[in-house]
């Protein structure tokens, strides 16, 4: 209702010559600042639904941010014109957190970083990934045992952060990670709440100042940098940098033939370390949401897990014949992205859904839209695994499914993602039938990543038979 008012009060009247895009109205010195204020999700709903797949915010009277909503244009900037985009004060903020890691790096630092890290992720070495993926669900899986009953209550969120960390420790780090899971999960919360608030205000004020929110973020960024020192200067110490990703980059030398420098094998591990879990655990707690939305579907999980394992610990292989099982992970990654927006800086003109770009503004894809476009989703807001039956995608653009982006700078994690998801979702399915907690509310958080807010709770409604030697 504001907006429309500000419209009529204010009509748009470009320069002459300028392009007329559309978009709301922006106001003197704030832009269109005020509406943020009722949340960035939301106002990109509005202005879907009335200005249609393309806009311009204006944050202040000189940034501009052209959004989009259209699949060929995700595809433009992710792959066909990518050169045209890049990665720079876009990202500028999340660098408080992720430095120059994989995530945010550009030019000869990223390919280098790419060409490091590829091998890990191969089929074998992910392959050979599922076994410390199963050994620490299992401990997981025993630990529920001893302290859940039939009734109980948890938040299934706060729990798959922490196997997800042990995972990412186990399978990249060589690390046990049981006893520092808490604290860094905590402060990555707090630095990922605090970098969006600051990503979404006018006026960003310096770090230094001893703010209430600066001095949390602070903090939490001390914590998170001398967890992961520790964790490099231990593999250090132990004389053996070994064979896993640290190792990889404790050994790794750049074009010119000299090792990586600290801070940047820093800024990998915190990327790996920290992102590596937490768009996994974001996943499969927005999967058990739908899932106890849906019992029928919940049903078809486990007689597909029961099938295919018959109580077995699941293996790779047995993964990849899960397929309904990853079909339902991968519905609940469209309509719940944990990134569900991206973008970059434009470098170079080029067009958007047929309006001029200029260099020197922000274009932004929102992924979390573009997956419920009805358009390209058919009754787009319903949970139907079926859309990624095997076979089952069709004509579907590629831009039109973006949860790990695409082209060259698609997640390198991806694979992992897709192999870690259904492997704990089986194990989890195998062992505990759980029902949504009565009047429990699930909110959505639209951070750097979109949270289940406070977290998806759930009752233990049945605890199955154990399967055979299954994790003990």
């Amino acid at each position: 209702m504001l907006q429309t008012i500000l419209d009529r009060a204010l009509p748009r009247r470009p320069p002459a010559g300028a392009p007329a895009y559309p978009g709301p109205t922006p106001l003197p010195i704030v832009g269109n600042a005020i509406g943020f204020a009722r949340g960035m999700i939301a106002t990109h709903e509005d202005c879907w639904r009335r200005y249609g797949d393309f806009y311009v915010l204006h944050i202040g009277n000189k940034k501009r941010i052209f959004v989009t909503l259209r699949p060929e244009d995700a595809e433009k900037i992710l792959i066909t014109e990518r050169e045209s985009f890049s990665k720079g004060t876009t990202y500028d903020g999340v660098r408080l957190l992720f430095g120059q890691g994989l995530v945010t790096s550009e030019g000869d630092v990223w390919r280098v970083q790419r060409r490091v890290a590829q091998p890990s992720f191969n089929r074998v070495e992910l392959a050979a990934m599922a076994g410390p993926m199963a050994a620490a669900t299992g401990r997981m899986l025993a630990e529920w045992d001893r302290r859940l009953r039939v009734g109980d209550d948890i938040n299934i969120h706060a729990e798959l952060l922490k196997v997800t960390m042990w995972i990412i420790g186990e399978t990249l780090f060589g690390l046990d990670l049981s006893g520092e899971v808490d604290a860094s999960a905590r402060s990555f919360a707090v630095a990922l709440e605090e970098l969006s608030h600051r990503g979404n205000e006018l006026i960003q004020l310096p770090l230094w100042l001893p703010t209430p929110a600066n001095r949390r973020l602070r903090g939490a960024l001390r914590l998170l940098t001398e967890t992961v020192d520790g964790i490099i200067d231990r593999r250090r110490r132990a004389g053996d940098v070994g064979q896993d990703l640290l190792g990889a980059f404790l050994r790794a030398r750049d074009d010119e033939g000299r090792p990586l420098p600290h801070e940047q094998i820093r800024d990998q591990v915190t990327t790996f370390f920290l992102a590596g879990h937490e768009t996994t655990a974001i996943a499969l707690s927005w999967t058990y949401h739908l899932l106890g939305q849906d019992p029928e579907v919940m049903e078809q999980v486990e007689a597909e897990v029961d099938a295919v394992l018959g109580g077995r610990v699941p293996t790779a292989e047995d993964v990849a014949r899960l397929t309904y099982t990853r079909s339902v992970f991968l519905e609940a990654l469209r309509l719940y992205p944990p990134a569900w927006s991206g973008g970059r800086d434009v470098v170079r003109e080029t067009t958007l859904s047929g309006y001029p770009i200029p260099p020197g503004v922000i274009v932004s894809y929102v992924p979390y839209l573009i997956h419920r476009h009805p358009e390209f989703w058919p009754d787009p807001l319903r949970f139907d695994p079926s859309r990624f039956a095997p076979g089952g995608a069709g004509e579907r653009s590629r831009g039109a499914y973006l949860p790990f982006a695409l082209g060259p700078r698609m997640c390198i994690g991806n694979h992992f993602s897709l192999l870690e998801g259904p492997l704990i979702l089986a194990m989890l399915v195998q062992r505990y039938r759980f029902r949504p907690t009565p009047g429990a509310k699930v909110g959505q958080s639209f951070q750097i990543t979109l949270r289940p807010d406070p977290g998806v709770f759930l009752r233990v409604a049945a605890i199955r038979d154990r399967p055979a030697e299954a994790y003990h």
